[in-house]
């Protein structure tokens, strides 16, 4: 080979050549797995699914009239989430947190928040305060209703929001899987509490007043404070 092909050869891609196509085929819909794994997932977050309660495969299937096969990929992409426990005779179990397991969430939880937050400096701009005490104020009338479920979805949505304003894309996977795991527990908390914990509703509006006096540090401290006493009263329910 001549050294004038060894060039071209070894050269990097320049603008002009012409890509390689990633994908043989254009993109189809949602697979049977992608649609069984999204379900099963929803009814696991939304509590349908009780920590302990086993999954029978075949049936999921049969409800949803797809075969075995892509039920049990999904639940096998589940369980390296931690949502389930599939024996070695494929048993499937909706798996449980145990009280250190809960500690040690909650401690990633507070350090991986409040380090948000503190990477949100400048980036939690007046529309997106607006948003997050617009949260705050459906969460107090989801708790004056007692509608408790509906006080739990705006606190995520309260929270993601804080979340995503670090644009810590890898950190916000993390959290949103370890809150996903906890939204079962966090629903029968406030229930036993006979709704929404007053608390929590105080512990934001400590977030929202630092965020408003553009303190981060202090609305840093104030998510780890609050993410802390949630799992304390997470423990006295339990």
């Amino acid at each position: 080979m001549t050294a004038r092909a060894n060039a071209q050869r070894n050269r990097p891609p320049g603008r002009n050549d012409r890509a390689r196509p990633i994908f043989r085929a254009p993109l189809r819909h949602q697979t049977r797995e992608e649609l069984a794994y999204r379900h099963i997932r929803k009814a696991l977050v939304g509590g349908q699914l009780a920590p302990g309660q086993r999954i029978v495969a075949s049936a999921v299937a049969e409800a949803a009239g797809i075969s075995r096969i892509p039920v049990m990929q999904a639940l096998r992409q589940l369980e390296s989430e931690g949502f389930v426990r599939i024996a070695l005779h494929k048993d499937v179990v909706v798996a449980g947190l145990s009280p250190a397991d809960f500690r040690e969430r909650f401690l990633l939880m507070a350090a991986l928040e409040g380090l948000c937050v503190r990477e949100a400096n400048g980036r939690i701009a007046p529309a997106i305060l607006e948003r997050l005490r617009a949260l705050q104020r459906e969460i107090v009338a989801a708790r004056a209703a007692r509608n408790t479920a509906r006080a739990v979805a705006a606190d995520g949505a309260f929270h993601r929001l804080l979340w995503e304003a670090s644009r810590l894309r890898q950190v916000l996977h993390i959290l949103s899987n370890a809150w996903d795991r906890g939204e079962y527990y966090r629903v029968i908390m406030h229930a036993r509490s006979g709704g929404f914990a007053a608390e929590s509703i105080a512990e934001h509006e400590a977030i929202l007043e630092a965020l408003g006096a553009g303190d981060i540090e202090r609305a840093a401290r104030a998510v780890e404070t609050h993410r802390l006493r949630a799992m304390e009263r997470l423990a006295q329910t339990s």
